[in-house]
């Protein structure tokens, strides 16, 4: 994946974290993460403080960027704005926020799935109000017409 190109200032970052620790004062919430889908970590909350954020962060961007791609293979549009996974403890949410970002969070499982898809609505909204245009640009296509063709060639002069 392309690295991102995204400049945020130190208040704009600072207001992204307050944003993110306001997760810390509700029940059972455990983990809020902001980053890009080049899979770079922006900001982020962890309720254990042992998460390895860079993992998440670059999983998080990948399992956004592949459900795009499934959608567009399948003729939909670059549209998916919420992936929802459901864990026997644990209920993550990723979400896009604009273009270019995505904020993951994870809830005990037994926390309201309207509540979550709630707060990270209002988060988006948030979220763009504070850093504006900047999570404005598209993702790159995760696989391109000229490297389906080579790909395509490739294995055909294998066999």
């Amino acid at each position: 994946m392309s690295r991102s190109q995204l400049v945020l200032s130190a208040s704009q970052l600072q207001e992204l974290r307050q944003l993110l620790a306001q997760f810390s004062q509700q029940v059972d919430v455990r983990f809020a993460f902001l980053g890009d889908l080049s899979g770079l970590d922006i900001v982020s909350w962890d309720g254990r403080s042992e998460t390895d954020v860079g993992s998440v962060a670059a999983l998080a961007a990948g399992d956004m960027m592949a459900t795009l791609e499934v959608g567009r293979l399948l003729g939909g549009k670059r549209a998916c704005n919420l992936i929802v996974q459901e864990h026997d403890d644990l209920t993550i949410l990723i979400s896009r926020v604009g273009e270019g970002l995505l904020l993951l969070l994870a809830t005990a499982r037994d926390v309201p799935l309207g509540w979550s898809r709630l707060a990270m609505k209002r988060s988006t909204d948030r979220i763009l109000a504070i850093v504006g245009s900047a999570a404005m640009v598209p993702p790159p296509d995760a696989i391109s017409e000229d490297f389906e063709r080579s790909f395509a060639a490739q294995l055909d002069n294998i066999w």
